[in-house]
């Protein structure tokens, strides 16, 4: 073959390489870790996604419960996996909260770059139905009435959660005090705040069953507007109070994993994403898809960050030993 010939052949191959190892992935089954018990709604949301994203691939998505120290171990074991894109973190609030509350951290946040946001849920104050007053007015002049014995007393599934930012979120913006009650989970902080053990707790729409049911009461929804699942139920906003919190669900992978996986990655999540039969699944769980660009991802994550580090600028004390 003539010199130039054999020339053009090898630079339209490196040419069409990059798009031949997209298309290529994935080539053997991939494994995302959730850093959280099995049965819980980032499981189950990892799970179900997961299941789809398995039948766009033709590849097995092995969904992998890596559990403790607070969502640390599975993400440290994700930071350390090949930059492939074999190997995913499913997770949520904590992964920005970690960085900024916990002291030597066995990976650094830069391990990791943003593959797709998820979903995201926002938190109701809920209250036992023992208090006199279960408005937002009077809980707060409650609370100002106790100042002198610690203010509200609010659980949460466990220090530095989402629940547990929310109340502090809550009662910097509010200007009260207030004792945090921490629990190991959901589960036991819900049994005791319908026996009446503390006041009252920020949780996910996961919860409102509970208010359906009558055992607790629920005073505002910290959320931009009415959640369609429980439209019956105010925003903070409409209340007075201009308060947004809760939590999100994303993907993130090894930091090297190269550009064009991560885009056939966030592609397909997003169409699995579409699916009505996947919504609804993960809709039963009181979560709402949402999805974006890698790179808008990276962007909310620096804000989430932001919005603590805030919180922690101006005192608030938090501590998760």
């Amino acid at each position: 073959m003539h010199l130039l010939n054999v020339l053009a052949v090898a630079t339209a191959l490196a040419a069409a390489a990059p798009l031949q190892a997209q298309e290529a992935f994935p080539r053997r089954p991939v494994t995302i870790v959730v850093p959280f018990s099995a049965g819980g709604v980032t499981d189950h949301f990892a799970r179900v996604t997961g299941l789809k994203l398995g039948a766009l691939w033709g590849q097995p998505v092995i969904v992998e419960n890596r559990v403790g120290a607070g969502t640390i171990i599975g993400t440290q074991h994700v930071s350390r996996a090949p930059a492939d894109g074999y190997t995913l973190l499913f997770t949520s609030y904590a992964f920005t909260s970690n960085p900024e509350l916990r002291k030597n951290l066995p990976y650094a946040a830069s391990a990791f770059r943003p593959v797709a946001l998820l979903g995201s849920t926002h938190n109701i104050l809920l209250v036992n139905n023992r208090l006199k007053g279960k408005s937002l007015g009077e809980l707060i002049a409650q609370a100002k009435a106790q100042a002198p014995k610690g203010g509200l007393t609010l659980g949460s599934s466990g220090p530095g959660s989402s629940p547990h930012i929310g109340a502090e979120l809550f009662a910097q913006q509010a200007g009260i005090p207030f004792t945090h009650v921490p629990y190991k989970g959901q589960g036991p902080a819900m049994i005791d705040l319908t026996s009446g053990v503390f006041d009252g707790m920020f949780d996910g729409m996961s919860s409102y069953p509970q208010v359906q049911r009558g055992a607790v009461s629920a005073v505002a929804i910290a959320a931009p507007r009415r959640h369609p699942d429980a439209p019956e139920l105010p925003t903070f906003k409409e209340l007075g109070m201009d308060f947004v919190a809760g939590s999100w669900f994303g993907l993130l992978a090894p930091a090297g994993v190269p550009d064009e996986v991560v885009a056939r990655i966030n592609a397909d999540m997003r169409e699995a994403l579409k699916d009505p039969e996947l919504k609804a699944q993960i809709a039963k769980t009181g979560l709402q898809v949402s999805t974006s660009t890698p790179e808008a991802f990276g962007k909310f994550l620096a804000q989430e960050t932001e919005k603590l580090r805030n919180l922690i600028r101006q005192g608030a004390k938090i501590d998760i030993n």
